[in-house]
């Protein structure tokens, strides 16, 4: 069964990458395919947030190779454990916006 993360993931391929201008917008992030993902994001943050993907990737791979009971084995599950609650609560949060409805109506046609 197909989740919401690979939804997302389809959605927004990795890697992410970062432009301070891009699109004529201003701090966006933005997938492979070119496509803007967010912007305005604060410039401080918007590399790391480009990283998003390589990032959970890498912990994913860490949690899996490093054995238990080891320092890094723990900060990775733990981290992997707290983004797949905080992105819970995104999604649970989430609600989708719909299509403004059309503002033009017909009142009749000329002959």
């Amino acid at each position: 069964m197909e989740t919401t993360r690979d939804r997302l993931k389809a959605r927004n391929p990795g890697p992410w990458r970062f432009y301070v201008r891009r699109y004529g917008l201003v701090h966006v992030i933005v997938d492979a395919n070119g496509s803007p993902i967010a912007s305005s994001v604060p410039i401080g943050s918007g590399p790391l947030l480009a990283a998003g993907p390589e990032l959970l990737t890498a912990l994913q791979r860490v949690a899996e190779l490093v054995p238990e009971g080891l320092p890094a084995h723990n900060v990775a599950v733990d981290a992997l454990e707290r983004f797949a609650e905080r992105e819970g609560m995104t999604l649970a949060d989430w609600q989708p916006v719909t299509a403004p409805r059309p503002m033009l109506s017909i009142v009749g046609i000329a002959t």
